[in-house]
């Protein structure tokens, strides 16, 4: 029998993951490597990897993370993911001479996937061909339309115009003797909408090369459909495998059911760990930092490293952040095109979103005593997202909300008053103080974040218990990364899923890194224990967020609340942002853990705050600057009340933090110590 594959395509741009939108806007999704082990352990059918950048040269730096290619190059990072990847690896993105090829199939690639040289340089294709073999060699063709409205082939990242139309461009590589042809549609990179019908419906039948098909399928639906053309022997895509839980898994199993013929997917293998795996010697080297003789070494200080660090044209996001950002070639933040795409949504537009969300809701229909769960902090964005869930949605949820120990007096009224306001169940999940303690101490030694604990604790509490109760249907507000780095297009409606969680929550440090530090045990780290892949994939655990489906407006939201239930703010004001309504739930998290941001990256959540603000309307540029400029930089006054809960001296925090600076943001002299290019307009 031959089967039909299903190929998981990873774009990578500086280092980064990335979507692609019609070949020019690119959003950072994070690093590749978790993401190419997920599909590895769910025995892909293959996995492509594409450099879509201009340079080879991959820079992803981060001291504070786990999975941290550094700088190297394409080639390195091939090397790399072919040291842990079970799938056929194919890889693209560069190639021009016959050493690249050797090169690649040197670093683990099993197939080398080509565009450029196919068109300027095609006797480097048939010298590899003839070298390496046709079944090793695989002709990209991207096709968009031309300026007279009809399918041309392009090439360099869909910028050139070949003038060959569809059936000319696939005898042209053919005759080259490639062994297989992906085809790319630009008009519908990104869209969510389907494969192109109209380079379909151009493409004979009984081709003798096969062919892959790639570029914007949403949904199972998309996939189906393609496959009943009989056209093709792969589908490929992006963005659809980034955002949900276990997407490549689900897809499969959807189309297996209507009888396509493909491989099965593995969910429940013993011999794979999901969870990284962590040599204890790298966990030493990294503990080294809470040594009293560990300084950091200010000679990679002097300015050598130092970038001129970019900023958004509109709002004040650096390129040097938290959360991965591109630019697009106006010096506009990804952020803020979204942000751009979010306004624009009209009020139809919202109604249909509405109905796509009714419509999971009726397919998540549970013989639980409870429709779904909400995750909730007792902030105002819960509040909202309860009262939208019983009022508009009529359903019976649970809340459910993981306490770190670190509630504001008023935040912990607010979150109690929850259940009377509601009248719902509500179960709050308390971990034991002396394990949060050393989580705090060890988590900040280890990667600059004292609350990797209540990151992945919320992360985490929602979907166990969800597993538990046979609850299939978990609510969550708003993704931040849309707001923040604009890491997805308004058509992608991602959901929360382990990689997300892992990645961008736990900086790629999951439960198992922490067993036997400090006398902690496998059954201390249960609470921060993700449900396996199996347990989520019996019950077809979704998790939304609402924030996707329905208009979302903080400030707004924040009124209404307190008009409504009386939702308290702060009484006094935070010292590191201007807002009193947020973060109510973590007394740190506006100050010492927001503090931490700005010693690695050299900004804070006022800069955060600032930004959305920006793009909101509600305050200008000049106003933002001078904020930023005022309140970033502050050094909480909580820094006390957290150094007394974790037993350590201020001198040592300072120390430990100075670790986690990037040299590409702050100098250090002897005269002037730390200190980095101010905002001036």
């Amino acid at each position: 029998m031959t089967y039909k594959r299903l190929i998981p395509i990873l774009l990578i741009k500086d280092g980064l993951l990335v979507r692609s939108q019609l070949f020019q806007y690119h959003q950072a999704i994070g690093d590749p490597i978790p993401t190419v082990k997920r599909l590895s352990d769910w025995n892909a059918d293959e996995i492509v990897i594409l450099n879509i950048g201009l340079s080879s040269v991959l820079d992803s730096r981060r001291e504070d993370k786990w999975h941290n290619i550094g700088k190297s190059d394409f080639t390195g990072l091939v090397r790399l993911t072919s040291t842990f990847c079970f799938a056929p690896l194919s890889v693209g993105g560069g190639i021009r001479k016959i050493e690249d090829f050797n090169d690649l199939f040197e670093a683990g690639a099993d197939k080398c996937i080509v565009n450029t040289a196919l068109f300027e340089n095609p006797e480097v294709i048939k010298e590899a061909v003839s070298k390496f073999g046709s079944q090793a060699v695989v002709a990209s063709i991207d096709i968009g339309t031309d300026n007279s409205n009809n399918t041309s082939i392009f090439y360099k990242n869909g910028t050139q115009n070949t003038g060959l139309n569809i059936d000319q461009g696939i005898e042209y590589v053919s005759k080259l003797g490639v062994g297989e042809i992906l085809i790319s549609s630009i008009d519908r990179d990104g869209s969510g909408n389907g494969y192109d019908p109209r380079i379909i419906s151009q493409i004979p039948q009984g081709l003798s090369v096969p062919l892959i098909i790639n570029s914007g399928p949403g949904r199972y639906e998309h996939f189906s459909k393609a496959l009943e053309t009989n056209k093709f022997k792969g589908l490929a895509a992006s963005n659809i495998f980034y955002f949900t839980e276990l997407s490549y898994p689900n897809i499969k199993r959807n189309l297996i059911r209507d009888d396509h013929k493909l491989r099965n997917v593995n969910l429940d293998c013993s011999f794979i760990k999901r969870e990284p795996n962590y040599e204890h010697a790298t966990r030493i080297k990294l503990l080294k930092k809470a040594n009293h003789g560990s300084f950091v070494d200010h000679k990679k200080y002097d300015g050598q490293l130092r970038l001129d660090v970019k900023y958004c044209s509109r709002c004040l996001y650096p390129s040097l952040s938290a959360t991965p950002m591109q630019f697009d070639n106006k010096g506009l933040c990804m952020g803020c095109r979204v942000s751009d795409a979010k306004r624009s949504l009209t009020k139809q537009d919202y109604a249909t979103r509405k109905l796509q969300l009714l419509d999971i809701v009726k397919n998540c229909k549970t013989d639980s005593e409870y429709d779904c769960i909400v995750s909730v902090s007792g902030g105002k964005d819960s509040y909202y997202q309860t009262y939208y869930v019983i009022k508009e949605l009529g359903l019976k949820p649970l809340l459910v909300t993981y306490n770190g120990n670190n509630y504001s007096k008023v935040g912990w009224r607010n979150l109690l008053r929850m259940r009377e306001c509601f009248n719902c169940d509500h179960l709050i999940f308390s971990p034991s103080i002396s394990i949060l303690k050393k989580l705090n101490k060890l988590a900040f030694v280890v990667m600059g974040d004292m609350n990797w604990h209540g990151h992945m604790g919320i992360f985490t509490t929602a979907p166990r218990i969800a597993i538990q109760q046979k609850i299939p249907l978990i609510f969550w507000g708003e993704h931040g990364y849309a707001d923040l780095c604009g890491q997805f297009s308004m058509q992608d409606f991602p959901e929360m899923n382990y990689r997300e969680r892992t990645e961008h929550a736990g900086r790629g440090f999951d439960w198992n890194f922490f067993v036997g530090l400090d006398g902690i045990s496998i059954q201390d780290m249960n609470p921060w224990k993700y449900p396996s892949d199996k347990e989520i994939f019996d019950i077809n655990l979704r998790q939304i967020y609402l924030g996707h489906y329905i208009e979302w407006d903080s400030n707004k939201h924040l009124e209404l609340m307190i008009k409504e239930f009386g939702f308290e703010v702060s009484d006094e004001p935070f010292e590191r942002t201007y807002r009193t309504g947020s973060n109510l739930d973590d007394i740190h998290e506006n100050g010492v853990h927001d503090y931490l941001k700005y010693i690695k990256f050299g900004y804070g959540r006022c800069t955060d705050h600032v930004s959305k603000d920006i793009r909101s309307s509600v305050m200008t540029r000049k106003e933002g600057i001078k904020l930023v400029n005022q309140m970033d930089p502050i050094k909480p006054k909580d820094i006390k009340r957290w150094l007394e809960y974790v037993s350590m001296k201020e001198t040592d925090f300072d120390r430990i933090a100075d670790h986690f600076r990037d040299p590409r943001v702050w100098e250090w002299s002897q005269e002037e110590g730390w200190k980095k290019t101010m905002l001036n307009n």
